[in-house]
């Protein structure tokens, strides 16, 4: 007798229980279902873009960034509103002089896309970068790097790439390019 009652006061228990749950407790929403047109929409497609023109390193609107104390050259970015510029891809593309201590001026043409979050939602792209192209002052003259593919930055950013934690943090506001 006493196991019987037991029993139907478990089942009433769980009866209560039950009632009380739906689908709208849950921690995400079960019942969205992507659709292939959003699913593709949300997906990076890098957008080719011509090089612009090679500048001039001793005149311009060059702008000199901050990096550390200990940071051994001396970055510039060119500030010109043609050589910042928003890519159809989402990404920003823009020229960096990195010169060295000695006086010698390493020209990239780099882009940086900003992710929408720092965490990874299936197949989301990452906050990363990429060099498109690399300037030869003497022969006035971008060279394009064969195998370029975006890298990426970390959600974390550490001192191996000390300077592009700059640019990111300058560019990108919540995975907005500003």
């Amino acid at each position: 007798m006493r196991r019987l009652a037991l029993l139907t006061i478990c089942l009433a228990a769980t009866a209560v229980n039950a009632a009380g749950f739906s689908e709208k407790d849950t921690p995400f929403n079960t019942r969205y279902k992507e659709s292939p047109e959003e699913a593709a929409a949300r997906e990076f497609a890098e957008q080719k873009t011509a090089l612009p023109p090679l500048p001039d390193t001793q005149s311009g609107d060059w702008f000199d960034l901050y990096v550390s104390e200990d940071y051994g050259k001396q970055p510039k970015i060119l500030l010109s509103s043609l050589q910042i510029m928003p890519s159809p891809d989402g990404s920003i593309r823009y020229i960096l002089n990195v010169r060295s201590d000695k006086g010698h001026d390493n020209l990239t043409v780099e882009g940086l896309f900003c992710a929408r979050s720092s965490f990874t939602y299936g197949k989301d792209k990452r906050s990363s970068y990429k060099v498109f192209g690399y300037g030869d002052t003497v022969n006035r003259r971008w060279i394009e790097p064969r195998k370029a593919e975006w890298k990426p930055i970390g959600s974390t950013f550490n001192k191996n790439d000390a300077m592009r934690a700059v640019l990111y943090q300058a560019f990108c506001t919540d995975g907005v390019p500003t």
